[in-house]
């Protein structure tokens, strides 16, 4: 039995009670967040992503937390599913480019048979054979077997058809140099459907450590019960040749080396656009709540300068959809521009967006009023339900690595003046330091804007 070497009881923003976090000996740890609350919510996030992954299993993340389902050595594939939705239960899972997570909401009754299902799934997953499928020729003829492997493929094909996904995966590509983050989360095809049971299994005993995991439990719980059930059910390999997590040195990015557009055709009858920028790590608590505020006054409803100026205020606009966003990554964060227009005005969009960069270096007051509390909202809207809670602890602690953050924010919100906005947008968001990812109509004139 794993014993808990470390309890802290960290302080978070519109919660009655701390949070109570315990730390066991071989590196899992436990986060109990109390709300009232007729459902519990357990989630567990695992530190790897496509962060971890490299040339040869791009997309195994993402595999993997498919496979998770597909039975252990008590439950075999479909039994967890269809327990947990007789009894009211939602589950859910997702990877990302830092983190996997795996997720129930269930009412509060059926809370033990949860906990006790879903840490089962997370220490025993046994990827069969028959599950994964068979290895095959993903642009040939398809497996008689359509098995896991074979609807991931189908995942990948579809975002192979849609539009902002080309845009966005041509623009991602160009940003990076060398780092992770580069690739899709998804993966490609033929990695997808010949990468072997023995490579899944490697993957998922290497970086599904203790160490590697945070179990979150969110709802009215009895503490004993909550721990026990830790103890009886998070039953790792004590394999230390298996346990031990080899993650290879990843130097973060946080400025593109080599701005460039880049062009795609396709059978559109509109063009589509996505200007990106690369910023610090999310822990950066100020710099990501001012990329936050940025992003809102640049870009987010119809009360930002993007939307008013492109698109209320023009006689003809040729904007169809506008907006900027900012996501958050361990390594490094992203800002974006994206909009869908007339490709007719190729000539001037990618000039016109650029200058809207250029103009967050003047800030007016009520501008920043405005932000600051649409972010007060949006921050408060994380403690309303228990799922929202779990995902927002879920960020803080396998993103930014720091519990402690969250009751910073709001303080740290209010500080921030237009004259540091100022400042933190010509650090990053200068039109020289961006790439560009541009898809047009196919017979359009293939020069660059």
């Amino acid at each position: 039995m794993t014993k808990i070497i470390k309890k802290e009881l960290v302080e978070y923003p519109y919660l009655s009670e701390p949070l109570k976090v315990f730390t066991y000996k071989n590196g899992h740890k436990v986060v109990l967040a109390r709300k009232e609350s007729p459902m519990i919510n357990v989630s567990s996030w695992v530190k790897t992503g496509s962060i971890n992954e490299n040339a040869q299993n791009n997309g195994v993340s993402h595999f993997v937390e498919h496979l998770l389902f597909k039975g252990t050595t008590k439950y075999p594939a479909g039994v967890f599913d269809r327990t947990m939705e007789e009894k009211g239960g939602i589950i859910n899972a997702a990877t990302w480019k830092d983190y996997t997570f795996y997720y129930i909401n269930i009412p509060k009754e059926h809370f033990p048979l949860a906990f006790h299902m879903h840490a089962d799934m997370m220490v025993d997953a046994q990827f069969p054979k028959e599950e994964i499928g068979p290895e095959f020729n993903p642009n040939g003829e398809a497996p008689s077997e359509k098995r896991e492997r074979y609807v991931v493929i189908e995942e990948i094909r579809m975002g192979e058809d849609n539009n902002w996904r080309k845009v966005y995966k041509n623009l991602n590509k160009s940003m990076y140099e060398n780092h992770p983050y580069k690739r899709e989360v998804i993966g490609t095809k033929e990695i997808i459907a010949n990468i072997s049971q023995e490579e899944i299994k490697r993957y998922y005993k290497t970086f599904y450590s203790p160490k590697n995991i945070t179990t979150i439990v969110v709802g009215e719980y009895d503490e004993n019960e909550v721990l026990k059930l830790v103890e009886e059910n998070f039953v790792f390999s004590t394999d230390e040749k298996i346990q031990k997590c080899k993650t290879d040195k990843k130097k973060p990015e946080i400025k593109i080396k080599k701005p460039k557009t880049v062009f795609d055709y396709s059978e559109v009858n509109t063009g589509y656009i996505m200007i990106g920028a690369l910023c610090d790590s999310a822990k950066n608590l100020k710099e990501t709540i001012a990329l936050d505020l940025l992003s809102t006054i640049l870009g987010d409803g119809k009360s930002s300068r993007l939307y008013k100026n492109l698109v209320e205020s023009q006689d003809e606009p040729y904007y169809y959809q506008i907006e900027s966003c900012h996501y958050q990554f361990k390594d490094g964060d992203n800002f974006f521009i994206e909009a869908n227009f007339n490709a007719d005005k190729k000539d001037i969009v990618e000039n016109e967006l650029k200058e809207y960069l250029k103009g967050l270096e003047k800030i007016e007051e009520e501008e920043l009023k405005k932000a600051k509390k649409r972010a007060k909202v949006n921050f408060a809207q994380d403690s309303e339900m228990v799922s929202d809670i779990a995902d927002s602890i879920g960020y803080w602690v396998t993103v930014c690595e720091d519990l402690n953050l969250p009751k910073k924010y709001l303080k740290t919100l209010n500080d921030i003046d237009c004259k540091y906005l100022q400042k933190v947008a010509k650090k990053y968001l200068n039109p020289k330091n961006v790439s560009v990812s541009i898809l047009l109509p196919k017979g359009e004139n293939n020069a660059a804007l």
